[in-house]
Protein backbone atom coordinates (compact mmCIF):
# COMPACT_ATOMS: atom_id res chain seq x y z
CA UNK A 1 0.00 0.00 0.00
CA UNK A 2 3.04 2.41 0.57
CA UNK A 3 4.15 1.75 -2.72
CA UNK A 4 0.88 2.63 -4.26
CA UNK A 5 0.13 5.53 -2.28
CA UNK A 6 3.69 6.78 -3.63
CA UNK A 7 3.01 5.91 -7.01
CA UNK A 8 -0.28 8.07 -6.26
CA UNK A 9 1.85 10.69 -4.87
CA UNK A 10 3.54 11.01 -7.76
CA UNK A 11 1.01 11.12 -10.48
CA UNK A 12 -0.74 13.85 -8.46
CA UNK A 13 2.32 16.29 -8.53
CA UNK A 14 2.99 15.32 -12.53
CA UNK A 15 -0.60 16.13 -13.59
CA UNK A 16 -0.53 19.65 -11.01
CA UNK A 17 2.67 20.65 -13.14
CA UNK A 18 0.96 20.14 -16.40
CA UNK A 19 -2.02 21.93 -14.84
CA UNK A 20 -0.06 24.52 -13.92
CA UNK A 21 1.88 24.83 -17.17
CA UNK A 22 -1.30 24.52 -19.14
CA UNK A 23 -2.84 27.19 -17.17
CA UNK A 24 0.18 29.82 -17.77
CA UNK A 25 -0.30 28.82 -21.20
CA UNK A 26 -3.96 29.82 -21.53
CA UNK A 27 -3.24 32.84 -19.51
CA UNK A 28 -0.34 34.05 -22.42
CA UNK A 29 -3.09 33.61 -25.45
CA UNK A 30 -6.28 35.34 -22.83
CA UNK A 31 -7.85 32.24 -23.11
CA UNK A 32 -10.86 31.66 -20.04
CA UNK A 33 -8.49 30.18 -17.17
CA UNK A 34 -8.65 26.52 -16.64
CA UNK A 35 -10.96 25.05 -13.31
CA UNK A 36 -8.21 23.65 -10.69
CA UNK A 37 -8.24 19.95 -10.78
CA UNK A 38 -10.67 17.94 -8.42
CA UNK A 39 -8.48 15.45 -7.69
CA UNK A 40 -6.48 18.46 -5.28
CA UNK A 41 -9.74 19.31 -4.17
CA UNK A 42 -10.40 15.76 -2.78
CA UNK A 43 -6.80 15.29 -1.61
CA UNK A 44 -7.20 18.27 0.14
CA UNK A 45 -10.15 17.43 1.81
CA UNK A 46 -9.93 13.94 2.47
CA UNK A 47 -12.81 12.76 0.11
CA UNK A 48 -13.32 11.31 -3.29
CA UNK A 49 -14.05 13.81 -6.06
CA UNK A 50 -18.11 14.33 -6.20
CA UNK A 51 -19.96 15.98 -9.49
CA UNK A 52 -21.68 18.65 -7.58
CA UNK A 53 -18.22 20.37 -7.26
CA UNK A 54 -17.91 20.47 -10.86
CA UNK A 55 -20.10 23.62 -11.09
CA UNK A 56 -18.70 25.28 -7.83
CA UNK A 57 -14.78 24.96 -8.75
CA UNK A 58 -15.39 26.91 -12.13
CA UNK A 59 -15.86 29.88 -9.11
CA UNK A 60 -12.57 29.23 -7.55
CA UNK A 61 -10.54 32.29 -7.00
CA UNK A 62 -6.49 32.33 -7.02
CA UNK A 63 -6.46 33.06 -3.46
CA UNK A 64 -8.53 30.12 -2.47
CA UNK A 65 -6.18 27.92 -4.87
CA UNK A 66 -3.73 29.32 -2.63
CA UNK A 67 -4.68 27.52 0.42
CA UNK A 68 -2.61 24.55 -1.00
CA UNK A 69 0.60 26.15 0.18
CA UNK A 70 3.71 26.32 -1.74
CA UNK A 71 4.77 24.15 -4.61
CA UNK A 72 7.40 21.08 -4.25
CA UNK A 73 9.43 19.66 -7.08
CA UNK A 74 8.43 15.74 -7.20
CA UNK A 75 12.34 14.11 -7.35
CA UNK A 76 13.29 11.21 -6.54
CA UNK A 77 14.27 10.42 -2.82
CA UNK A 78 17.58 11.41 -1.81
CA UNK A 79 20.21 9.29 0.88
CA UNK A 80 22.50 10.97 3.19
CA UNK A 81 25.19 9.08 0.91
CA UNK A 82 24.23 10.32 -2.40
CA UNK A 83 25.93 13.54 -1.92
CA UNK A 84 29.24 15.45 -0.26
CA UNK A 85 28.55 17.41 2.77
CA UNK A 86 25.94 20.50 1.47
CA UNK A 87 28.24 23.97 1.11
CA UNK A 88 24.87 26.17 0.83
CA UNK A 89 22.82 26.13 3.55
CA UNK A 90 19.38 26.22 1.73
CA UNK A 91 20.46 22.67 0.04
CA UNK A 92 20.25 21.27 2.60
CA UNK A 93 16.72 22.44 3.33
CA UNK A 94 15.19 21.84 -0.24
CA UNK A 95 16.22 18.32 0.21
CA UNK A 96 14.10 18.39 2.95
CA UNK A 97 11.24 20.03 2.24
CA UNK A 98 11.64 20.30 -2.16
CA UNK A 99 10.36 23.63 -2.00
CA UNK A 100 10.63 25.20 -5.43
CA UNK A 101 10.50 28.63 -4.43
CA UNK A 102 14.16 27.32 -2.37
CA UNK A 103 16.28 26.82 -6.07
CA UNK A 104 17.23 28.36 -8.55
CA UNK A 105 14.84 29.11 -11.62
CA UNK A 106 15.40 26.10 -14.45
CA UNK A 107 16.55 27.32 -17.35
CA UNK A 108 15.95 30.87 -18.22
CA UNK A 109 16.42 30.33 -21.75
CA UNK A 110 14.04 27.66 -22.02
CA UNK A 111 10.63 29.61 -21.96
CA UNK A 112 9.92 31.41 -25.29
CA UNK A 113 6.92 31.72 -26.99
CA UNK A 114 5.83 32.12 -30.61
CA UNK A 115 2.48 33.74 -29.71
CA UNK A 116 2.46 37.64 -29.85
CA UNK A 117 0.17 39.02 -27.45
CA UNK A 118 0.98 42.68 -26.17
CA UNK A 119 0.04 46.18 -26.10
CA UNK A 120 0.90 46.66 -29.96
CA UNK A 121 -1.17 43.86 -30.43
CA UNK A 122 -3.85 45.19 -28.45
CA UNK A 123 -3.91 48.27 -30.37
CA UNK A 124 -3.04 50.39 -27.42
CA UNK A 125 -0.04 52.16 -29.22
CA UNK A 126 -0.07 51.42 -32.85
CA UNK A 127 2.65 49.55 -35.07
CA UNK A 128 3.95 52.26 -36.64
CA UNK A 129 4.63 54.11 -33.23
CA UNK A 130 6.37 51.42 -32.20
CA UNK A 131 8.37 50.92 -35.78
CA UNK A 132 9.48 54.14 -34.92
CA UNK A 133 10.86 54.10 -31.38
CA UNK A 134 12.24 50.51 -31.57
CA UNK A 135 14.41 52.72 -34.67
CA UNK A 136 15.43 55.03 -32.29
CA UNK A 137 16.55 52.73 -29.26
CA UNK A 138 18.16 50.38 -31.54
CA UNK A 139 20.06 52.81 -33.63
CA UNK A 140 20.84 55.29 -31.60
CA UNK A 141 20.17 55.01 -27.49
CA UNK A 142 21.24 51.65 -27.02
CA UNK A 143 25.06 52.61 -27.87
CA UNK A 144 24.60 54.84 -24.74
CA UNK A 145 24.68 51.70 -22.78
CA UNK A 146 27.30 49.34 -24.34
CA UNK A 147 24.97 47.60 -27.14
CA UNK A 148 23.84 45.54 -23.97
CA UNK A 149 19.66 46.27 -24.51
CA UNK A 150 19.13 45.39 -28.06
CA UNK A 151 19.73 41.68 -28.86
CA UNK A 152 17.07 41.71 -31.65
CA UNK A 153 17.20 43.70 -34.53
CA UNK A 154 13.30 43.52 -35.55
CA UNK A 155 10.78 44.75 -33.31
CA UNK A 156 8.71 41.89 -34.08
CA UNK A 157 11.21 39.42 -33.07
CA UNK A 158 11.57 41.43 -30.13
CA UNK A 159 8.14 41.58 -29.21
CA UNK A 160 8.02 37.83 -30.07
CA UNK A 161 10.61 36.69 -27.80
CA UNK A 162 10.38 39.16 -24.82
CA UNK A 163 7.25 41.43 -24.39
CA UNK A 164 8.47 42.99 -21.13
CA UNK A 165 12.11 44.27 -22.76
CA UNK A 166 9.74 45.45 -25.93
CA UNK A 167 7.75 47.70 -23.09
CA UNK A 168 10.97 48.66 -21.45
CA UNK A 169 12.64 49.76 -25.16
CA UNK A 170 9.76 51.29 -26.26
CA UNK A 171 9.53 53.54 -22.99
CA UNK A 172 12.62 54.60 -22.62
CA UNK A 173 12.98 55.45 -26.24
CA UNK A 174 9.39 57.46 -25.94
CA UNK A 175 11.19 58.97 -23.03
CA UNK A 176 13.44 60.69 -25.36
CA UNK A 177 11.35 61.35 -28.57
CA UNK A 178 9.74 65.04 -28.48
CA UNK A 179 7.09 63.21 -30.97
CA UNK A 180 5.58 60.27 -28.81
CA UNK A 181 5.03 62.25 -25.61
CA UNK A 182 1.47 61.29 -26.39
CA UNK A 183 2.39 57.63 -25.86
CA UNK A 184 5.01 57.79 -23.25
CA UNK A 185 2.65 57.02 -20.64
CA UNK A 186 0.87 54.35 -22.70
CA UNK A 187 4.80 52.82 -22.85
CA UNK A 188 5.54 53.26 -18.99
CA UNK A 189 2.30 52.10 -17.85
CA UNK A 190 2.16 48.89 -20.10
CA UNK A 191 6.18 47.96 -18.37
CA UNK A 192 5.06 48.28 -14.93
CA UNK A 193 1.81 46.73 -15.45
CA UNK A 194 3.78 43.85 -16.95
CA UNK A 195 6.38 44.39 -14.13
CA UNK A 196 3.79 44.09 -11.71
CA UNK A 197 2.22 41.06 -12.82
CA UNK A 198 6.00 38.91 -12.97
CA UNK A 199 7.52 40.10 -9.84
CA UNK A 200 6.50 36.67 -8.10
CA UNK A 201 7.52 34.55 -10.94
CA UNK A 202 9.72 31.81 -10.55
CA UNK A 203 10.50 30.96 -14.29
CA UNK A 204 12.63 34.48 -15.51
CA UNK A 205 14.77 34.54 -18.85
CA UNK A 206 17.58 36.43 -19.75
CA UNK A 207 15.91 39.36 -21.43
CA UNK A 208 13.68 39.80 -18.47
CA UNK A 209 16.68 40.86 -16.86
CA UNK A 210 18.19 42.85 -19.75
CA UNK A 211 14.35 44.94 -19.62
CA UNK A 212 15.21 45.74 -16.07
CA UNK A 213 18.66 46.97 -16.78
CA UNK A 214 17.32 48.91 -19.32
CA UNK A 215 14.69 50.92 -17.35
CA UNK A 216 16.84 51.29 -14.44
CA UNK A 217 19.71 52.95 -16.81
CA UNK A 218 17.06 55.29 -17.64
CA UNK A 219 14.07 55.99 -15.73
CA UNK A 220 15.56 57.57 -12.95
CA UNK A 221 11.51 57.42 -11.16
CA UNK A 222 11.89 53.55 -11.29
CA UNK A 223 15.55 52.79 -11.19
CA UNK A 224 16.20 52.60 -7.15
CA UNK A 225 13.33 50.05 -6.79
CA UNK A 226 14.11 47.88 -10.42
CA UNK A 227 17.87 47.92 -9.71
CA UNK A 228 17.68 46.20 -6.04
CA UNK A 229 14.84 43.65 -7.46
CA UNK A 230 16.90 43.07 -10.64
CA UNK A 231 20.27 42.00 -9.00
CA UNK A 232 18.29 39.72 -6.61
CA UNK A 233 17.18 37.62 -9.23
CA UNK A 234 20.20 37.57 -11.50
CA UNK A 235 21.75 36.47 -8.34
CA UNK A 236 19.32 33.77 -9.09
CA UNK A 237 20.34 32.92 -12.73
CA UNK A 238 23.97 32.82 -11.54
CA UNK A 239 24.93 35.89 -13.44
CA UNK A 240 27.47 36.90 -11.48
CA UNK A 241 29.67 33.62 -12.05
CA UNK A 242 29.05 33.87 -16.29
CA UNK A 243 32.51 35.75 -16.23
CA UNK A 244 34.77 32.99 -15.18
CA UNK A 245 32.66 30.90 -18.03
CA UNK A 246 32.90 33.41 -20.62
CA UNK A 247 36.06 33.54 -20.42
CA UNK A 248 36.98 29.75 -19.59
CA UNK A 249 34.86 28.88 -22.53
CA UNK A 250 34.69 31.28 -24.76
CA UNK A 251 30.88 31.70 -24.52
CA UNK A 252 29.37 34.69 -26.28
CA UNK A 253 26.02 33.94 -24.51
CA UNK A 254 27.99 34.00 -21.47
CA UNK A 255 29.54 36.89 -22.07
CA UNK A 256 26.22 38.11 -22.30
CA UNK A 257 25.31 37.56 -18.86
CA UNK A 258 28.88 38.98 -17.37
CA UNK A 259 27.78 42.02 -19.22
CA UNK A 260 24.49 42.24 -17.92
CA UNK A 261 25.56 41.96 -14.86
CA UNK A 262 28.39 44.29 -15.09
CA UNK A 263 25.29 47.24 -16.28
CA UNK A 264 24.08 46.19 -12.95
CA UNK A 265 26.77 46.77 -11.14
CA UNK A 266 27.31 50.02 -12.47
CA UNK A 267 23.12 51.48 -11.48
CA UNK A 268 24.21 50.34 -8.47
CA UNK A 269 26.86 51.83 -7.82
CA UNK A 270 25.35 54.98 -9.18
CA UNK A 271 22.35 54.86 -7.26
CA UNK A 272 24.34 54.64 -4.29
CA UNK A 273 26.33 57.62 -5.13
CA UNK A 274 23.08 59.85 -5.95
CA UNK A 275 21.19 58.49 -2.66
CA UNK A 276 23.73 58.34 0.19
CA UNK A 277 22.96 54.74 0.66
CA UNK A 278 24.66 51.36 0.68
CA UNK A 279 25.36 49.97 -2.42
CA UNK A 280 24.03 46.21 -2.84
CA UNK A 281 26.92 44.30 -4.70
CA UNK A 282 29.94 43.91 -3.39
CA UNK A 283 33.39 42.98 -5.43
CA UNK A 284 34.09 39.71 -6.65
CA UNK A 285 36.25 37.91 -8.97
CA UNK A 286 33.77 38.69 -12.05
CA UNK A 287 34.45 42.90 -10.87
CA UNK A 288 37.39 42.70 -9.50
CA UNK A 289 38.52 40.63 -12.66
CA UNK A 290 37.26 43.11 -15.13
CA UNK A 291 40.43 43.10 -17.28
CA UNK A 292 40.57 39.74 -18.21
CA UNK A 293 37.34 39.77 -19.43
CA UNK A 294 38.24 42.95 -21.75
CA UNK A 295 41.49 40.11 -22.66
CA UNK A 296 39.30 37.59 -23.69
CA UNK A 297 38.44 36.64 -27.13
CA UNK A 298 34.50 36.86 -26.62
CA UNK A 299 35.12 41.10 -25.64
CA UNK A 300 34.23 43.54 -28.29
CA UNK A 301 35.15 46.96 -28.80
CA UNK A 302 32.09 48.33 -26.57
CA UNK A 303 33.41 46.36 -24.02
CA UNK A 304 36.21 48.95 -23.39
CA UNK A 305 33.57 51.56 -21.95
CA UNK A 306 31.86 49.07 -20.22
CA UNK A 307 34.79 47.65 -18.29
CA UNK A 308 35.98 51.25 -18.11
CA UNK A 309 33.04 52.05 -16.09
CA UNK A 310 33.37 49.42 -13.92
CA UNK A 311 36.55 50.62 -12.63
CA UNK A 312 35.67 53.79 -12.25
CA UNK A 313 32.74 53.19 -9.80
CA UNK A 314 34.30 50.52 -7.80
CA UNK A 315 36.81 53.73 -6.91
CA UNK A 316 33.59 55.57 -6.26
CA UNK A 317 32.52 52.79 -4.04
CA UNK A 318 35.99 53.29 -2.08
CA UNK A 319 35.23 56.48 -1.32
CA UNK A 320 31.82 56.12 -0.22
CA UNK A 321 33.09 53.19 2.26
CA UNK A 322 35.86 55.60 3.63
CA UNK A 323 33.55 58.79 4.14
CA UNK A 324 30.41 56.72 5.48
CA UNK A 325 27.14 58.10 5.86
CA UNK A 326 26.98 61.93 6.64
CA UNK A 327 26.29 62.47 10.78
CA UNK A 328 26.55 65.45 10.54
CA UNK A 329 30.37 65.81 11.93
CA UNK A 330 32.95 67.94 10.68
CA UNK A 331 35.73 65.60 7.95
CA UNK A 332 38.95 65.04 10.28
CA UNK A 333 42.11 66.62 8.67
CA UNK A 334 43.79 63.15 8.78
CA UNK A 335 41.21 62.67 5.90
CA UNK A 336 43.42 64.89 3.23
CA UNK A 337 46.02 61.83 2.73
CA UNK A 338 42.83 59.56 1.29
CA UNK A 339 41.70 62.21 -0.77
CA UNK A 340 45.11 62.66 -2.56
CA UNK A 341 45.09 58.67 -2.62
CA UNK A 342 41.52 58.76 -4.37
CA UNK A 343 42.50 61.55 -6.89
CA UNK A 344 45.55 59.77 -7.94
CA UNK A 345 43.66 56.87 -9.01
CA UNK A 346 41.13 58.99 -10.91
CA UNK A 347 44.56 61.05 -12.55
CA UNK A 348 44.84 57.48 -13.68
CA UNK A 349 41.58 56.26 -14.78
CA UNK A 350 41.06 59.37 -16.41
CA UNK A 351 44.55 59.06 -18.48
CA UNK A 352 44.12 55.21 -19.46
CA UNK A 353 40.45 55.61 -20.87
CA UNK A 354 41.18 59.40 -22.88
CA UNK A 355 44.68 56.91 -24.29
CA UNK A 356 42.38 53.67 -24.96
CA UNK A 357 39.55 54.90 -26.27
CA UNK A 358 38.77 56.04 -29.87
CA UNK A 359 38.18 59.45 -31.10
CA UNK A 360 34.70 58.47 -32.70
CA UNK A 361 32.43 56.13 -32.03
CA UNK A 362 29.62 54.56 -34.46
CA UNK A 363 26.43 56.66 -33.80
CA UNK A 364 27.26 58.62 -31.24
CA UNK A 365 30.25 60.59 -32.17
CA UNK A 366 33.16 61.55 -29.86
CA UNK A 367 30.78 60.98 -27.10
CA UNK A 368 32.24 58.43 -25.34
CA UNK A 369 35.72 60.84 -25.03
CA UNK A 370 33.81 63.55 -23.86
CA UNK A 371 31.74 61.39 -21.48
CA UNK A 372 35.13 60.82 -19.79
CA UNK A 373 35.82 64.11 -18.93
CA UNK A 374 32.12 64.79 -17.68
CA UNK A 375 32.12 60.97 -15.76
CA UNK A 376 35.83 62.17 -14.62
CA UNK A 377 34.22 65.58 -13.54
CA UNK A 378 31.36 63.55 -11.70
CA UNK A 379 33.86 61.28 -9.77
CA UNK A 380 35.90 64.71 -8.59
CA UNK A 381 32.81 66.31 -7.43
CA UNK A 382 31.71 63.17 -5.49
CA UNK A 383 35.19 62.89 -3.79
CA UNK A 384 35.71 67.11 -2.80
CA UNK A 385 32.54 67.65 -2.17
CA UNK A 386 33.34 65.49 1.26
CA UNK A 387 35.13 68.60 2.89
CA UNK A 388 31.92 70.75 3.61
CA UNK A 389 30.01 67.90 5.68
CA UNK A 390 29.40 69.41 9.26
CA UNK A 391 30.02 72.89 8.38
CA UNK A 392 28.13 74.91 10.13
CA UNK A 393 25.98 78.16 8.63
CA UNK A 394 28.79 80.71 10.29
CA UNK A 395 31.96 78.35 9.94
CA UNK A 396 34.70 78.98 7.06
CA UNK A 397 36.19 75.97 5.30
CA UNK A 398 39.14 74.63 7.47
CA UNK A 399 42.50 76.03 5.52
CA UNK A 400 43.81 72.31 5.03
CA UNK A 401 40.79 71.92 2.76
CA UNK A 402 40.58 75.22 0.88
CA UNK A 403 42.16 73.80 -2.28
CA UNK A 404 39.39 70.75 -2.03
CA UNK A 405 36.70 72.98 -1.77
CA UNK A 406 38.40 75.07 -5.43
CA UNK A 407 38.64 71.54 -6.86
CA UNK A 408 35.13 70.75 -6.11
CA UNK A 409 34.06 74.07 -7.73
CA UNK A 410 36.40 73.79 -11.19
CA UNK A 411 34.72 70.32 -11.23
CA UNK A 412 31.32 71.66 -11.19
CA UNK A 413 32.10 74.51 -13.47
CA UNK A 414 33.83 72.28 -15.98
CA UNK A 415 31.11 69.90 -16.09
CA UNK A 416 28.58 72.90 -17.02
CA UNK A 417 30.98 74.30 -19.59
CA UNK A 418 31.42 71.15 -21.11
CA UNK A 419 27.74 70.43 -21.83
CA UNK A 420 26.89 74.35 -23.06
CA UNK A 421 30.17 74.48 -25.49
CA UNK A 422 30.54 71.15 -27.07
CA UNK A 423 27.89 69.84 -29.83
CA UNK A 424 29.00 66.11 -29.07
CA UNK A 425 27.99 66.50 -25.65
CA UNK A 426 25.17 68.26 -26.50
CA UNK A 427 23.36 66.02 -28.29
CA UNK A 428 24.78 62.94 -26.27
CA UNK A 429 22.22 64.94 -23.27
CA UNK A 430 19.69 63.20 -25.06
CA UNK A 431 20.83 59.43 -24.52
CA UNK A 432 22.87 59.82 -21.49
CA UNK A 433 21.55 57.52 -18.79
CA UNK A 434 19.83 59.63 -15.74
CA UNK A 435 22.65 59.46 -13.45
CA UNK A 436 24.53 61.82 -15.83
CA UNK A 437 21.78 64.10 -15.47
CA UNK A 438 20.77 63.74 -11.90
CA UNK A 439 24.97 64.60 -11.44
CA UNK A 440 24.93 67.86 -13.36
CA UNK A 441 21.93 68.76 -11.57
CA UNK A 442 23.97 68.58 -8.23
CA UNK A 443 26.80 70.41 -9.92
CA UNK A 444 24.49 73.43 -10.86
CA UNK A 445 23.03 73.33 -6.94
CA UNK A 446 26.68 72.97 -5.69
CA UNK A 447 27.80 76.27 -7.59
CA UNK A 448 24.69 78.29 -6.55
CA UNK A 449 25.25 77.70 -3.04
CA UNK A 450 28.66 78.09 -2.93
CA UNK A 451 28.13 81.39 -4.98
CA UNK A 452 25.33 82.33 -2.52
CA UNK A 453 27.20 81.06 1.34
CA UNK A 454 31.09 82.07 0.39
CA UNK A 455 30.58 84.65 -2.39
CA UNK A 456 32.87 85.91 -5.03
CA UNK A 457 35.88 84.24 -2.79
CA UNK A 458 35.58 80.92 -4.15
CA UNK A 459 33.30 82.20 -7.51
CA UNK A 460 31.86 85.03 -8.98
CA UNK A 461 27.43 84.84 -8.48
CA UNK A 462 27.18 86.00 -12.35
CA UNK A 463 29.93 83.24 -13.41
CA UNK A 464 27.40 80.84 -11.73
CA UNK A 465 24.40 82.91 -13.31
CA UNK A 466 25.63 82.76 -16.69
CA UNK A 467 26.49 79.04 -16.62
CA UNK A 468 23.39 77.80 -15.11
CA UNK A 469 21.38 80.01 -17.91
CA UNK A 470 22.97 78.68 -20.29
CA UNK A 471 22.71 75.24 -19.51
CA UNK A 472 19.05 76.15 -18.97
CA UNK A 473 18.83 77.73 -22.11
CA UNK A 474 20.82 73.95 -23.65
CA UNK A 475 18.29 71.75 -22.19
CA UNK A 476 15.08 73.67 -23.68
CA UNK A 477 16.69 73.54 -27.03
CA UNK A 478 17.13 69.78 -26.95
CA UNK A 479 14.72 67.89 -28.94
CA UNK A 480 13.40 65.68 -26.26
CA UNK A 481 10.53 64.44 -24.28
CA UNK A 482 8.33 66.35 -22.17
CA UNK A 483 9.44 63.90 -19.31
CA UNK A 484 13.66 63.99 -20.30
CA UNK A 485 15.12 64.90 -16.91
CA UNK A 486 16.77 67.61 -19.26
CA UNK A 487 13.47 68.67 -19.31
CA UNK A 488 11.77 68.36 -15.96
CA UNK A 489 15.34 70.61 -14.50
CA UNK A 490 14.93 73.50 -16.88
CA UNK A 491 12.04 75.26 -14.97
CA UNK A 492 13.70 74.08 -11.29
CA UNK A 493 17.28 75.43 -12.46
CA UNK A 494 15.86 79.32 -13.77
CA UNK A 495 13.96 79.49 -10.83
CA UNK A 496 17.18 78.69 -8.68
CA UNK A 497 19.68 81.13 -10.84
CA UNK A 498 17.01 83.22 -9.68
CA UNK A 499 18.17 83.36 -6.49
CA UNK A 500 21.24 84.87 -6.86
CA UNK A 501 20.09 87.99 -7.55
CA UNK A 502 19.34 88.48 -4.01
CA UNK A 503 21.70 90.36 -1.99
CA UNK A 504 24.74 89.10 -0.37
CA UNK A 505 23.37 88.67 3.27
CA UNK A 506 25.47 86.14 5.58
CA UNK A 507 27.86 85.00 3.64
CA UNK A 508 30.69 83.00 5.14
CA UNK A 509 34.25 83.96 4.75
CA UNK A 510 36.90 81.14 3.60
CA UNK A 511 39.86 80.60 5.81
CA UNK A 512 42.67 82.33 3.70
CA UNK A 513 46.64 81.22 4.42
CA UNK A 514 49.33 83.14 2.81
CA UNK A 515 46.32 84.04 0.13
CA UNK A 516 46.13 80.54 -0.73
CA UNK A 517 42.20 81.00 -1.98
CA UNK A 518 42.84 82.12 -6.16
CA UNK A 519 40.06 82.90 -8.45
CA UNK A 520 38.51 80.06 -9.61
CA UNK A 521 38.58 80.66 -13.50
CA UNK A 522 42.14 79.85 -13.57
CA UNK A 523 43.29 77.59 -15.83
CA UNK A 524 44.38 74.44 -14.14
CA UNK A 525 46.94 72.62 -15.94
CA UNK A 526 46.86 69.13 -16.87
CA UNK A 527 43.78 67.17 -15.62
CA UNK A 528 43.37 68.85 -12.97
CA UNK A 529 40.57 70.90 -14.35
CA UNK A 530 38.57 67.90 -14.44
CA UNK A 531 37.05 67.41 -10.72
CA UNK A 532 34.43 66.60 -8.95
CA UNK A 533 31.93 66.26 -6.25
CA UNK A 534 29.95 63.77 -3.39
CA UNK A 535 26.32 63.45 -4.27
CA UNK A 536 25.48 63.38 -0.15
CA UNK A 537 27.19 66.85 0.90
CA UNK A 538 24.41 68.87 0.57
CA UNK A 539 21.77 66.59 -0.73
CA UNK A 540 18.97 64.89 1.11
CA UNK A 541 17.90 62.63 -1.60
CA UNK A 542 14.94 62.13 -0.95
CA UNK A 543 13.31 64.80 -3.43
CA UNK A 544 12.00 63.34 -7.29
CA UNK A 545 14.70 61.93 -9.64
CA UNK A 546 17.26 61.20 -6.49
CA UNK A 547 18.10 65.14 -6.71
CA UNK A 548 18.24 66.87 -3.38
CA UNK A 549 16.57 69.72 -1.61
CA UNK A 550 19.47 72.36 -1.61
CA UNK A 551 17.81 75.72 0.23
CA UNK A 552 15.21 73.81 1.02
CA UNK A 553 14.50 73.38 -2.72
CA UNK A 554 10.86 72.64 -3.91
CA UNK A 555 10.63 69.51 -5.88
CA UNK A 556 7.67 70.96 -7.63
CA UNK A 557 10.02 73.76 -9.82
CA UNK A 558 11.09 70.47 -11.62
CA UNK A 559 7.03 70.21 -13.00
CA UNK A 560 7.45 73.84 -14.51
CA UNK A 561 7.75 75.42 -17.92
CA UNK A 562 9.42 78.58 -18.64
CA UNK A 563 6.64 80.64 -18.06
CA UNK A 564 6.22 79.04 -14.45
CA UNK A 565 2.95 77.47 -15.14
CA UNK A 566 2.63 74.18 -14.04
CA UNK A 567 2.91 71.05 -16.51
CA UNK A 568 0.04 68.62 -17.50
CA UNK A 569 0.59 65.75 -15.57
CA UNK A 570 0.38 61.84 -16.95
CA UNK A 571 -1.58 59.95 -15.15
CA UNK A 572 -0.19 56.87 -16.53
CA UNK A 573 3.15 57.30 -15.33
CA UNK A 574 4.61 58.60 -11.26
CA UNK A 575 7.08 60.97 -12.06
CA UNK A 576 8.36 61.32 -8.50
CA UNK A 577 10.67 59.04 -6.58
CA UNK A 578 8.73 58.62 -2.97
CA UNK A 579 11.09 57.75 0.25
CA UNK A 580 12.07 54.71 1.04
Amino acid sequence: MDEKSQFSESVVQDLEQMHSALRQVMNKLSLPELPPLQSINAREEGSPPKDDHANTSHNLSVSQEEFRGPSCDNSPKATPEDEGLPYVPIHSLYTLTKLSALRSPDNPEAQKGNAINDFIARGALSLADAESLFSLYRDRLDRYMYGIGCRYMTLEELRRKSPILSAATLTVAALHDPKADNIYGICSGEFRRLMEKSMFERRIDRDYLRAMCVASYWLSDLSWMLSGYAIRRAAECNLHNSYNQAIKEQSQEAADCARLWYILYICDQHLATLYGRPSIVQEDSSIQGWEQFLKSPVATEEDKRLTGQVMLVSILRNIRELFGTDKGEPIPRVYLNHILQFRRQLDEWYTRWMGELPEQWTQIGSFPRKGTILHYNFAQIHLYSHIFRGLSNDAPIPHYFLDCAMQAVNAATAIIDLIITDPDVAVGIVGMPSYMLSMTAFACMFLIKVAVKYGSDLIERQRVHDLTTNLVRQFRSLKAGKWHLANLMAGGLERMTATLATPDLGQVQPAVYNNAVEHVDMVVPGNQVYTDMDGDTFFDYDMSFGLSPVFRFDPSMFTVDASGQSLPTYPEADYGMRPQ
